[in-house]
């Protein structure tokens, strides 16, 4: 049996990691842990090119011990305190607007020390990125304002917090956000751009380079074989999801129970299932018995 080369492993490896886009949150989680490659993200999105970041940090952790954990895929701080949250979801879940209120609370209750007033609250930014157009006006970006509404004036009720939607459906009025976002869906890594250069380099690392594409095979065979390691929620359903992408179109049904399940147990044998299955029909099968 002929024993395979240096040179065709990586081409392999190479292969594998190429169907990875942005709009993974695997992949986007290794983009975006570098801080400039964040920053270029955090001000395209926040239209602010004076964004300076002083931290980020990926599928970031909020514990909670008697309530529901979350998981942030992108959190990073300005330099003056200020919060950015950027999730990345591509498939259809039931109560995003909730998911926004819920994220933004745990991520104010694990900042907010004890005994320090309220007014000491850093400004907090969900961006919320999805494949549809959930909210349904045809446009490819939304900001919510709370806003007091009466017959004589409008105006804004500043409490810090703040929601923009985008999706990958409609375009939006920033061309540079369009290019953005068209490249979250294709992320070639020889993509020529001035907008987002060091975005373009770490994508172009992770996918070409030696050390890149082994980290991200590396990164990819323990979770098909573990899950997400000690500390995270085991038998993630994004993840499981994303695990079910690359066998083929996710049946609705599938899709609906997985996001609605919060058994752990329950969710980790799905992850094994999606793991171990070779295409949807083998999954299924596997599915249906648990």
């Amino acid at each position: 049996m002929k024993k395979e080369t240096v040179i065709e492993t990586f081409e392999e490896q190479k292969m594998s990691v190429a169907k990875y886009q942005l709009t993974s949150d695997l992949f986007a989680g290794k983009v975006f842990e570098d801080l400039e490659a964040a920053q270029e993200l955090c001000r395209i999105l926040m239209q602010n090119d004076r964004i300076i970041l002083r931290s980020v940090r990926t599928q970031y952790v909020i514990q909670n011990l008697e309530n529901h954990s979350v998981v942030l895929d992108i959190f990073a701080e300005e330099q003056q305190g200020n919060l950015i949250d950027i999730e990345i979801q591509m498939y259809r879940e039931k109560a995003p607007f909730k998911r926004s209120r819920y994220y933004q609370s745990s991520i104010d209750m694990s900042i907010l020390e004890k005994g320090k007033p309220y007014h000491t609250l850093p400004d907090v930014t969900i961006i919320y990125l999805t494949k549809e157009d959930f909210i349904g006006e045809r446009k490819g970006f939304y900001n919510i304002d709370r806003k007091s509404g009466g017959q004589e004036v409008t105006m804004c009720l500043e409490n810090g917090f703040h929601e923009k939607y985008y999706n990958l459906e409609y375009p939006v009025d920033d061309m540079r956000i369009n290019e953005l976002l068209h490249y979250f869906q294709h992320s070639e890594p020889f993509y020529k751009t001035e907008n987002f250069p060091r975005i373009v380099e770490r994508v172009s690392y992770l996918k070409t380079k030696k050390e890149g594409v082994a980290l991200m095979c590396e990164i990819t065979d323990r979770i098909r074989r573990e899950g997400r390691e000690e500390g995270r929620i085991i038998g993630k359903v994004e993840d499981i999801l994303e695990l079910l992408e690359e066998l083929g179109k996710i049946p609705q049904w599938i899709a609906t129970r997985i996001g609605q399940e919060t058994d752990p147990e329950q969710l980790r044998k799905w992850h094994k299932c999606a793991a171990k299955a070779s295409d949807m029909a083998e999954f299924e099968a596997l599915f249906s018995r648990l």
